[in-house]
């Protein structure tokens, strides 16, 4: 009787959180958090010095294109304290999701997979691998035989080139030969009679240059003028001032990029807005951010969608 073989699968280790397991992963309760507070992913990146697709990497757990598990762990760290999450609470999860000492790139289970898979199948490998180099080598001899082409057109077209010159040098060369005239076809040609225009008078140069300083003068007082009207506008520019009930994230940077306020502002703050109007504005929880101009009130509700108010704001047309 013939000896049966039985292949035994071995089970993978488990590592981190299991799929069943409830409750977010740290990814996800970070994302919850920013957009609870309305903020976008690319002032998370600003915040943190990174880059949206290590943001984006941070919230889908996408630890393929991330660093090493330290600075990813920080990482974590920095992004809950921007956000306002439990830090530690996203750091065990973290620690669950990827243990100390192990490739978060690549689990376990599936590197052991991929290993398997190769030893049991070299052959295929190797024909794979001769295959892409057969393939390259194609690719090469098609781009040198096409550079070869392209130069010989070149070197064509500049033999063009020179004979073209060389046919047009001859043709000075001949018209250049003296042909001896006699005296009765010799051709006497005088110079083309310039009419001069007469000079002006003392009293002409006189009358010009009182025209040209009344000019001058009127051009002057013409350009000081808007500068002192734009200093009058700036100087009547009305009051400005943000006050914060609650916790609040914000963004505002004025006209000319003098004067911005970002970051999480808290309960009681209160700021008094500078620089050049019209102000760009991004407001989180704006139920918490009252605005006044010279003392009135200013109403966030039509430019307020959920908790957040996006607006351009110029003081002077409200």
């Amino acid at each position: 009787m013939a000896a049966v073989k039985v292949q035994r699968r071995h089970s993978p280790k488990k590592t981190g959180k299991s799929p069943d397991a409830v409750g977010p992963s740290p990814g996800q309760r970070l994302k919850q958090a920013r957009e609870a507070m309305g903020m976008e992913v690319a002032t998370v990146a600003e915040q943190l010095h990174l880059s949206r697709v290590m943001v984006n990497a941070l919230e889908e757990e996408n630890y393929e294109v991330l660093p090493a598990r330290v600075f990813v762990r920080g990482y974590y760290r920095n992004f809950a304290r921007l956000v306002g999450a439990p830090v530690d609470v996203v750091l065990e999860e973290f620690g669950q999701l990827c243990p100390e000492g192990e490739d978060c790139s690549v689990p376990p289970a599936v590197a052991q997979g991929i290993k398997k898979e190769i030893h049991s199948s070299h052959g295929l490998v190797r024909l794979v691998t001769w295959s892409i180099i057969i393939a390259l080598i194609t690719v090469f001899g098609l781009w040198w035989k096409s550079h070869l082409d392209k130069k010989s057109l070149a070197e064509d077209q500049v033999a063009q080139t020179v004979v073209t010159a060389e046919a047009e040098d001859i043709s000075p060369a001949v018209a250049a030969v003296p042909v001896q005239s006699t005296p009765e076809t010799a051709v006497s040609v005088s110079p083309p009679e310039v009419e001069e225009e007469p000079p002006e008078t003392v009293e002409e140069a006189a009358i010009s240059t009182a025209e040209a300083e009344n000019s001058v003068s009127s051009g002057e007082t013409e350009a000081s003028t808007p500068t002192e009207g734009t200093d009058q506008q700036v100087a009547m520019q009305p009051r400005v001032v943000l006050f914060f009930s609650g916790d609040c994230w914000v963004d505002v940077r004025d006209s000319s990029r003098s004067f911005k306020l970002v970051g999480r502002r808290q309960a009681g703050e209160k700021y008094e807005l500078k620089g050049k109007a019209p102000y760009k504005m991004v407001l989180g929880n704006a139920r918490n951010v009252s605005i006044t101009i010279d003392g009135s009130p200013f109403d966030l509700a039509p430019y307020t969608k959920g908790n957040v108010a996006k607006l351009t704001f110029n003081p002077t047309n409200n």
